[in-house]
């Protein structure tokens, strides 16, 4: 990660989509039955989550959590013949994560015996 000197750069930012698909339809198959729908109209209860960063700055996390929910959105299938256009998969939640990168005492070492504590 870049940085530019300033204060900022003792924390990093990541984008978190969490989002859950549709459940397929056990009747439909792409070679042999191709007249149901390929989705049923149910959500899976399996929430999938799409992770990026590490960012400088809250506001370029944002940014990249927008641009990945909304491009879940437009996964889609259907639209045409009897079937129409649905989403494959919907956003549960969206925000931002924070980890503050500051030095902490981890394992001290002994001035008399030389050895570590830890």
């Amino acid at each position: 990660m870049a940085t530019n000197g300033s204060l900022n750069d003792m924390e990093q930012w990541r984008s978190v989509v969490e989002y859950q698909q549709r459940k397929p339809n056990p009747e439909y198959h792409w070679r042999d039955n191709r007249d149901v729908p390929s989705y049923l109209d149910e959500w899976a209860e399996e929430i999938h989550t799409d992770v990026r960063g590490p960012y400088q700055s809250a506001e370029n996390a944002r940014r990249q959590a927008s641009r990945d929910a909304q491009s879940r959105t437009r996964h889609t299938v259907g639209g045409w013949g009897a079937f129409p256009k649905q989403q494959t998969s919907r956003v549960v939640r969206v925000y931002v994560e924070r980890a503050s990168l500051a030095w902490e005492p981890f394992d001290e070492r002994d001035p008399e015996t030389n050895k570590w504590g830890g």
